[in-house]
């Protein structure tokens, strides 16, 4: 479903800022995995989703998504097939657009648009049953603006409209980090129901390592702009934080130290 052939990436190049952010990633998912992405701060986790999404474009390298290459699409493009889910919750919704208007404008990604009225009926029972299910009573808020609701329900939301259209790739930055507790175990929970009924190939970048454990089939670890650990199946669920810092340890040839991912 998505395969990265030797991706480079650097930032400010030629000059003495140059930071190589990504070097020579070499990936590949099939369809229906879910892989969590772990490493410290600079490791190039966010640059390689914003590489995929089209944000940044590659230097080298080929991107592949359902076997067609998008490395030089432009990120609008690339959307038609992609979902995403950042790490501040303000920036999947539209601030000022009512709930079912946000869900509206998902449902139409990759679509042609028409001239004809916005929201049906039967979109309406359409949103009003999916929001039920995230059991956060936003089902009875549809007409209310995104900018009221709190950042977790602000999240939920986000996630919801990044797989209405069923994406081939759903990818999440951190998506819970800015979170407090309470709230972004409830939106993992989300995440793994609807990860889980969709059967949705999916990239999640996160700090906490439990959760790096806990979640998904398979589980890669960068550093330095590379992947250093790639690990699946019942291998990955055997594994706990401190063998995941050990392998931290082997794979760079460093000590670990990185104080977000030890507290998380």
């Amino acid at each position: 479903m998505l395969t990265l052939a030797n991706v480079n990436k650097s930032f400010n190049r030629g000059t003495v800022n140059e930071k190589r952010a990504l070097e020579d990633i070499g990936l590949h998912l099939d369809e229906g995995d879910f892989v969590t992405v772990i490493g410290g701060n600079g490791a190039g986790k966010s640059t390689m989703l914003n590489v995929i999404a089209g944000v940044y474009p590659v230097d080298s390298g080929t991107i592949l998504i359902d076997d067609t290459n998008i490395s030089l699409w432009p990120e609008h493009k690339r959307a038609q097939f992609i979902g995403r889910v950042f790490q501040d919750p303000m920036r999947g919704t539209a601030s000022n657009m009512e709930i079912q208007e946000n869900l509206a404008l998902a449902l139409r990604r990759g679509h042609r648009r028409g001239l004809s009225w916005g929201i049906r009926a039967a979109e309406k029972e359409l949103y009003y049953g999916l929001l039920c299910k995230l059991g956060l009573g936003l089902q009875e808020r549809m007409g209310a603006k995104a900018g009221l609701l709190s950042g977790g329900q602000r999240q939920a939301l986000t996630l919801l409209m990044a797989t209405l259209e069923r994406p081939k790739l759903l990818l999440l930055d951190e998506h819970t980090a800015a979170l407090d507790p309470k709230t972004a175990k409830k939106v993992l929970e989300l995440t793994q129901e609807i990860v889980g009924e969709q059967k949705l190939t999916t990239l999640m970048v996160t700090h906490n390592m439990k959760d790096a454990i806990a979640l998904g089939n398979r589980l890669i670890m960068m550093h330095e702009g590379r992947i250093i650990y790639d690990v699946r199946g019942d291998e990955k669920a055997q594994l706990r934080v401190d063998d995941l810092m050990r392998k931290f340890e082997e794979a760079s040839g460093g000590e670990f130290a990185n104080d977000r991912m030890m507290l998380a």
